[in-house]
């Protein structure tokens, strides 16, 4: 065999070829060759991926910054720092959009983490908000706060309560932030604004403490039940409840410091933030194991072993 005629045999004809693009064995040709209603199954299967996969994932939102501090719009001079802060998270969260009470109409009507995460802040702050006014001794402003609070956070504006229609989790806690920032104005404006008294900061802590205390007992039981590949949820839950807490108890250190100093239960104050701080930052990159739930409940139990002692040294 000459060598004309190998490469005779390794030359394409382009007019095969071509022939063989169109031959209907190309992706184009394939799809040209569907039925219409296979490829509109394809269609709506690929936008439901972008619409809750893609575009619900970029707009899930969980992160826990400890730097924020509350504005002059609900704190201002001589108001109650711990208050301005429970508007304040109320309101991230709102402006984020509140995802407990999201229909699958929305791309992030599938999401877990962020809903979970918004659950545990409401824990939280509904807690300290309930206490608080107890403490105070029943202000309108906090009574009413607290009031709304109570509204489920994933009701939405159509439920089962009469009227049936309005009244959604989010309106709710609008309404609780205007009254905080309505009782913040008030303190501001009183004639001798000053520190509470430690029976208003013990009550707030127990608040906190027992918001944790659910958080951490479903924490146990998922570690127990060795349920890990459904945590995913539960711990941003309890991370939700943790940063909220956190952020609180700044707030209250700020109030309190007096109280705080003479009680001498500065250093127990920071160990319990500390221990705060470490539940809501964790992160696991690539979903939650057992090791985590292990780490994040022990960080927990030493978080409300602290809120006890110092409800302990506030009694005194």
């Amino acid at each position: 065999m000459g060598i004309f005629d190998i490469f005779r045999r390794q030359t394409v004809n382009p007019v095969t070829a071509a022939g063989a693009e169109t031959d209907g064995t190309g992706l184009a040709g394939r799809l040209a060759a569907m039925p219409r209603w296979m490829l509109m199954i394809l269609g709506a299967f690929f936008a439901a991926i972008l619409y809750w996969g893609v575009i619900g994932s970029l707009l899930s939102d969980t992160r826990a910054d400890l730097t924020v501090r509350p504005g002059t719009t609900v704190l201002p001079p001589g108001g109650s720092v711990a208050v301005a802060t429970a508007a304040m998270l109320l309101d991230q969260a709102l402006d984020k959009g509140w995802t407990p009470n999201d229909s699958l109409l929305r791309p992030t009507g599938l999401l877990e983490d962020m809903p979970a995460f918004q659950r545990g802040q409401h824990s939280a702050i509904s807690a300290f908000v309930t206490s608080f006014d107890q403490g105070v001794g029943g202000d309108p402003e906090l009574s009413e706060a607290a009031d709304a609070l109570k509204t489920p956070p994933d009701r939405g504006w159509l439920h089962g309560d009469f009227p049936f229609i309005g009244g959604s989790a989010e309106s709710r806690y609008r309404d609780a932030i205007e009254a905080l920032a309505r009782y913040n104005r008030a303190v501001a404006e009183s004639a001798a604004p000053g520190e509470g008294d430690a029976r208003e900061l013990r009550l707030a802590l127990l608040g906190l403490s027992a918001a944790l205390a659910e958080e951490a007992g479903a924490v146990d039981r998922m570690i127990d039940e060795s349920r890990v590949g459904s945590a995913d949820a539960q711990f941003n839950e309890v991370r939700g409840a943790a940063y909220a807490a956190a952020m609180l108890m700044r707030g209250l250190r700020e109030d309190f410091g007096t109280t705080i100093g003479q009680r001498q239960l500065a250093a127990t104050w920071a160990e319990t933030t500390e221990a705060l701080d470490a539940v809501a930052g964790k992160r696991p990159a690539f979903g939650v194991g057992r090791q985590d739930l292990v780490e994040q409940g022990y960080f927990l139990m030493r978080a409300r072993e602290s809120l006890r002692t110092l409800a302990a040294g506030l009694a005194r």
